[in-house]
C-alpha cells in the first residue's frame, strides 16, 4: 500500500543479502510503483538501511550525532543518490502533473529540435475547377509557408546536504521538490497563456511570427502575409449572455483561406479570466437562457458545445473583461525540445566542498508556444 510505513531494518537485510545493485533496482521500482513515496520515504532510514557507520562508545555516551565524514563515506555508494533521485523525480513530476492549469487543452504539442523552431506548412490548395467533358484535369499547387516559435530553457537545482541526512530532514527535501514541480508547471502554463493572450507582438517571443517576422495577431485588420487578406479577429463585446457571442460567430463566418474559400470554423473552447467564468459556464451548460435585452426576461432554448476555461493569466495579462473564443488547437502550437526532466549532478562538484552539498539534482525543460495562423481564435476586450 502506498501509505504503509517502511521497515528500514528489514531493508537493511535486503541490502546485505541482495547487494547494492539489486537493492537499488528494487527500491527504484517500488518508487515508480508508488509503494515508496513522499509520505513514507526517509533519508535517514535509507542511510541506515544501506549500512549505518559505526558509532564509537565515546560519541554514543555524549549523545552526539555522526560525523559528516562518516556520512560521506556511506554516500560514496552510487545506489543512495540513485534511489533518492528517483524519489525526487517522482515528487517533482507528481506536483507538476496535478497543477490545475488549462493551457494544455488549448494547444497542439509537437517535438522540436531547434531553439528558434520553424513550423513548415503549405497554403491551401487551389480551388477545385470545373472539368469539361473530355478535358484535362488542372494540376493543383501548394505554396510553402512557415512560422517561427522561439524555445526557451527553464530549470532549478535541488541539493541534499549532510545536515539533511544527519538530522533526517526528509520533509524539507520533499517540500523543495514539490515547490520545484509546482513552479515548473506554473511556468509551462505561463508560456502557453502569454502566446494565446499575445503578451508580446514584437521581438523573438512574439505570439505570431509568420515568415519569421513578428506580426500583430489580434486586430480588426489582422493581416495574413501569405494571402495579403485582412480579417477582424478582435472585437469589443462584453460577456453577459449568449447574444454576446454573435459578433464572434458573425466574424468567423467571413474568414477565408489563402485561396478565398470560406472556412468552416466550429468554436470548441472559451477562455476568460475568473471574473467572467460564471457567465461562460452558464452559456455553455444551460439548456436555456434569458436575454438581458429585447425581449428581456423571456427564456429561450440554447445549446452550445464549447468547453469554458478560466485562467488568471487572462486577467493579469489583458484585463478581467477580456475573453477569447474559437478552435485554439488549430491556431496554437507548443514546441518541446525536451519535457520536464531530472538529472543528478556529477560527484565532487564545487558545491560539495563549499556548502556541504553531498549531491544535487537538476530539473529542466525547454519549450515555446506560438500561433501558426490568425483565423481560428477571436479575442474580445469585453469593453462594450
Amino acid at each position: 500500500m502506498k501509505n504503509n510505513r517502511i521497515d528500514w531494518s528489514h531493508l537493511n537485510t535486503l541490502f546485505l543479502r541482495e547487494g547494492e545493485l539489486r537493492f537499488a533496482n528494487t527500491m527504484i521500482r517500488q518508487i515508480q510503483e508508488g509503494n515508496i513515496n513522499k509520505d513514507n520515504f526517509s533519508l535517514g532510514g535509507l542511510w541506515k538501511a544501506m549500512g549505518e557507520p559505526r558509532i564509537n562508545d565515546e560519541m554514543a555516551r555524549m549523545g552526539q550525532f555522526l560525523r559528516e565524514a562518516d556520512i560521506r563515506e556511506a554516500m560514496d555508494s552510487s545506489a543512495f543518490p540513485k534511489i533518492t533521485g528517483a524519489l525526487i523525480n517522482s515528487v517533482i513530476q507528481e506536483a507538476y502533473d496535478i497543477y490545475t492549469g488549462v493551457g494544455d487543452n488549448l494547444v497542439r504539442k509537437i517535438p522540436s529540435t531547434q531553439q528558434d523552431d520553424t513550423i513548415v506548412g503549405f497554403t491551401s490548395i487551389d480551388q477545385v475547377e470545373e472539368v469539361v467533358q473530355g478535358g484535362p484535369y488542372p494540376e493543383g499547387s501548394y505554396g510553402e509557408k512557415y512560422h517561427k516559435i522561439r524555445n526557451r530553457k527553464f530549470g532549478k537545482l535541488i541539493g541534499v546536504t549532510a545536515e539533511m541526512i544527519k538530522f533526517d530532514q526528509t520533509g524539507q527535501m520533499i517540500m523543495r521538490a514539490q515547490d520545484i514541480g509546482n513552479k515548473a508547471a506554473s511556468k509551462h502554463e505561463e508560456i502557453i497563456m502569454r502566446a494565446i493572450c499575445e503578451s508580446a507582438s514584437t521581438g523573438p517571443y512574439a505570439s505570431w511570427r509568420p515568415n519569421g517576422t513578428s506580426t500583430a495577431l489580434y486586430s480588426d485588420t489582422s493581416t495574413d502575409p501569405y494571402s495579403g487578406a485582412t480579417l477582424d479577429n478582435s472585437i469589443t463585446d462584453k460577456l453577459a449572455d449568449e447574444t454576446d457571442l454573435d459578433s464572434a460567430f458573425t466574424n468567423f463566418a467571413t474568414f477565408k483561406d489563402e485561396t478565398g474559400d470560406y472556412l468552416q470554423i466550429n468554436p470548441d473552447s472559451f477562455l476568460c479570466g475568473p471574473a467572467t467564468i460564471g457567465v461562460a459556464r452558464k452559456i455553455a451548460f444551460s439548456q436555456q437562457y434569458t436575454p438581458t435585452s429585447t425581449p428581456a426576461g423571456v427564456p429561450k432554448p440554447a445549446r452550445y458545445t464549447f468547453s469554458p476555461y478560466s485562467s488568471p493569466w487572462v486577467g493579469g495579462l489583458l484585463g478581467s473583461p477580456y475573453w477569447l473564443f474559437g478552435e485554439f488547437t488549430k491556431q496554437f502550437v507548443l514546441t518541446q525540445i525536451f519535457p520536464l526532466e531530472v538529472f543528478q549532478e556529477k560527484a565532487n562538484s564545487p558545491s560539495e566542498f563549499e556548502r556541504d552539498v553531498l549531491y544535487r539534482f537538476k530539473t529542466r525543460f525547454m519549450e515555446g508556444c506560438g500561433a501558426i495562423t490568425n483565423r481560428y481564435v477571436i479575442r474580445s476586450t469585453g469593453a462594450s
